[in-house]
């Protein structure tokens, strides 16, 4: 739960010399890297696990394939107007494109482009990695999610407000994250108890 420095950016613009790039980071203690992975990793599911995000489609071309573009909507919060009557913002969208994916290093780069929330050029990278006590083991408990960032000063926001937003967002991931992991596992040895010790069998992903 910490923001730092991140290193340069890197292609489509590592020439570019950033005003604003940091990191936050989430520690998920109770997940292995493969299991935060296989939930996380798709690009187009982000709504299931940022609390604050209420829709995520693809608008075009391959999923999880760089070069597809999906669109992201904020959830919205109803305030009273001064009618009396509840009134809900509209919501915060953008749509962003897919830039990098690599499914063994555990981590893909994106780019945000239109958008109503006053952001210029912005690249982020999304990661799961192992903790320093589990390095090079990758079925060790415990990792961490990481949300690297570069980009211009957004309009009307400070930094600071920018990387308090964004570590918001991935502690909520890094939570849901864990119920979720620790829900299954509940639910495996409920199932051996119940099938007379047989382990049931799980998909591929949990990512449902």
């Amino acid at each position: 739960m910490m923001a730092t420095a991140a290193a340069k950016p890197s292609s489509p613009a590592k020439a570019k010399a950033w005003e604003w790039e940091g990191k936050v980071v989430s520690p998920v203690p109770e997940a292995t890297p493969d299991e935060a992975w296989a939930l996380l990793s798709d690009f187009l599911a982000f709504h299931r696990w940022h609390p604050r995000v209420a829709a995520c489609r693809l608008a075009s071309g391959t999923p999880s394939s760089p070069g597809c573009v999906r669109y992201c909507e904020g959830t919205t919060t109803t305030t009273p107007s001064s009618s009396g009557e509840a009134a809900a913002p509209p919501p915060d969208w953008a749509h962003e494109t897919l830039l990098e994916y690599d499914a063994e290093r555990r981590f893909f780069r994106y780019e945000m482009n239109d958008n109503n929330m006053g952001f210029g050029l912005f690249f982020a990278t999304f990661r799961v990695a192992t903790t320093a006590a589990g390095a090079g083991d990758d079925d060790a408990e415990g990792c961490e999610l990481r949300w690297e960032f570069e980009c211009e000063p957004v309009r009307g926001t400070a930094r600071e407000a920018l990387v308090a937003r964004l570590q918001a967002g991935l502690d909520g991931m890094a939570a849901r994250v864990r119920d979720h992991v620790l829900a299954a596992r509940a639910a495996v040895v409920v199932g051996m108890e119940g099938a007379g010790g047989e382990p049931l069998k799980l998909d591929n992903s949990i990512a449902v």
